[in-house]
């Protein structure tokens, strides 16, 4: 029991890193799609400026940048819903593992408590 309780509290240590490291990657997945959006947006503010006034040249340089950015937009996009997928589905499985960690915590406990009462009695 002590083994595995050396064990669980190394797990414990790791999963903290882990953890720490899942979070910083959600944090630049979402930091990149949002920088994704921003150009897109501009790209379509930029088109939008220059239909109103812009010169056919502005107006097609805008659009080829539109379509560009837009694509880009969607393939990005695409990855970063692929990573925070990958990172929530790494998280459950985190959880899933400190849920086990504290179940066998607890049936070690009850064994020591009957192993308690076997030894010395209820009182």
């Amino acid at each position: 029991m002590a083994e595995r309780q050396v064990v669980d509290a190394a797990e414990e240590v790791l999963t903290r890193a882990w953890i720490a490291e899942l979070d910083e990657m959600r944090r630049e997945g979402l930091r990149l799609a949002i920088a994704v959006r921003i150009a897109d947006r501009m790209a379509r503010e930029k088109l939008q400026r220059a239909q109103t006034g812009g010169r056919p040249d502005e107006l097609t340089r805008a659009h080829a940048r539109l379509v560009e950015t837009s694509a880009e937009t969607s393939e990005c996009l695409g990855h970063v819903n692929a990573l925070l997928a990958s990172v929530d589905a790494e998280l459950e499985a985190v959880c899933r593992a400190g849920l086990e960690r504290t179940r066998r915590s607890q049936e070690d406990l009850r064994r020591l408590r009957v192993a308690w009462t076997a030894a010395y009695g209820q009182g």
